[in-house]
């Protein structure tokens, strides 16, 4: 009897490949569709639309959550991955074209879809367990609670959108709580570290996504007014945005850290949605029609958020750029600055919008300054004695040019 050769589990993943990539723009046109959901209606945002924003975000970066989980710990590269991401790459076109103010009309498109791309989920982690042969219980029980997991939710999902209207949205919520919660009750993820480069990378890469569908939504309005100085702050303090985020990412993130990767998704993720929000905010500063006070009031407390929760990704710093109180106090005072702003409401748009982008730069530029001195630190301290890990590294070089030379003064190869 032929036995072929069993595949092993947790092979390292090195970097992100072109079909991940290739897989992460259909992304962008999932979040232009999301953010031209956000018309006004009635002078500012309607409630219900805002709740149809917001559910379909969730949704969508669901998706892509398990979609890189998978990837992170169990891909391989395989044709069977490549085809799993494709799959999903398609339906996820007919689950952001079922994104709609008229829920009624579209909930079955984007429900079906929902359940289609969880189908092709659950049966691509279910797979992976009979593919390898030396995974543990912690592998096992990973695998069986996101089958049953990702299972039960296309079974809401497909209710959904079998339902009629109201039973149908408390469905949709429903099959959104169901994935939510595997973090909550399964311990097995957290007894596994991910490849935490690839995760960073990942995220990452969602992270300009938004920010560059943000430039290109905010481009239709910037043209629109008749002064150069809105739309020039506006770039401003969207680059000072991406700037915060990439700062950190580049320069005080630990890319090799030992983790889980479910909080740093997380955050990541909720991130995004508020780039989201943060675009249809700054959509509104312009117009006319909207009245100063909700959209001042949205607009600030959409950048307070941001700064808060990518200051939360701080956590996962080199040891050297760990938090300190001085680095916290500011980042609080730029949200403190912003807060004040918004409690202004006598202003117009453009001064708000100048604040704004004063007080993020202030943020940039302090951290800026407290990389610099801690890498000072950094380099002061390796100029005083090498680190233990070099010397540890310096030592098996050594002893390995040692037994090279032994092996081939006794006549055998090294």
């Amino acid at each position: 009897m032929i036995r072929f050769p069993r595949r092993h589990s947790h092979r390292p993943i090195e970097g992100v490949s072109n079909i991940e990539l290739f897989y992460d723009l259909i992304f962008v046109y999932c979040i232009s569709v999301l953010t031209s959901l956000c018309h006004t209606v009635d002078g500012f945002l309607n409630p219900a639309v805002w709740g149809i924003f917001m559910f379909s975000y969730l949704a969508i970066l669901q998706v892509w959550f398990f979609t890189t989980l998978f990837i992170n710990r169990f891909g391989e590269r395989s044709a069977a991955d490549c085809v799993f991401l494709f799959v999903n790459m398609f339906l996820l076109y007919f689950m952001a074209s079922g994104v709609h103010t008229e829920w009624s009309d579209t909930r079955f498109t984007f429900n079906v879809a929902w359940a289609l791309i969880l189908a092709n989920q659950a049966l691509a982690w279910g797979m992976k367990a009979r593919a390898y042969d030396n995974l543990d219980k912690d592998d096992i029980r990973m695998i069986r609670h996101t089958v049953v997991t990702l299972a039960v939710q296309a079974a809401t999902a497909l209710a959904a959108a079998l339902l009629p209207f109201t039973p149908s949205l408390y469905a949709s919520w429903a099959a959104l709580l169901i994935g939510a919660s595997v973090w909550r009750w399964s311990q097995a993820y957290r007894t596994k570290a991910v490849h935490f480069s690839h995760v960073a990378e990942r995220c990452s890469l969602l992270v300009i996504v938004a920010f560059g569908e943000m430039v290109v939504t905010l481009s239709s309005y910037t043209v629109q007014t008749s002064s150069m100085a809105y739309p020039v702050f506006v770039f401003a303090l969207v680059v000072g945005l991406f700037l915060i985020y990439i700062f950190e990412h580049d320069n005080m993130l630990d890319h090799h850290a030992h983790t889980d990767g479910i909080a740093y998704m997380t955050i990541t993720s909720w991130l995004v949605v508020v780039l989201g929000n943060l675009t249809v905010a700054l959509a509104y500063m312009p117009m006319q029609e909207i009245a100063f006070v909700p959209k001042n009031v949205f607009l600030n407390a959409c950048l307070v958020v941001y700064l808060l929760m990518s200051f939360a990704i701080t956590r996962y710093n080199k040891p050297e750029y760990k938090v300190s109180g001085t680095f916290a106090a500011g980042r609080l005072c730029a949200c403190v600055l912003i807060v004040a702003v918004a409690a202004i409401t006598n202003f117009d748009p453009l001064i708000t919008l100048i604040a704004d982008t004063i007080a993020v730069y202030l943020a940039l530029t302090h951290e800026a300054i407290m990389f610099r001195k801690r890498s000072g630190l950094v380099i002061f301290g390796r100029l005083l004695g090498p680190d233990p890990e070099d010397l540890a590294d310096e030592d098996n070089t050594t002893t390995m040019r040692e037994t090279a030379v032994a092996d081939t003064l006794k006549g055998r190869e090294p």
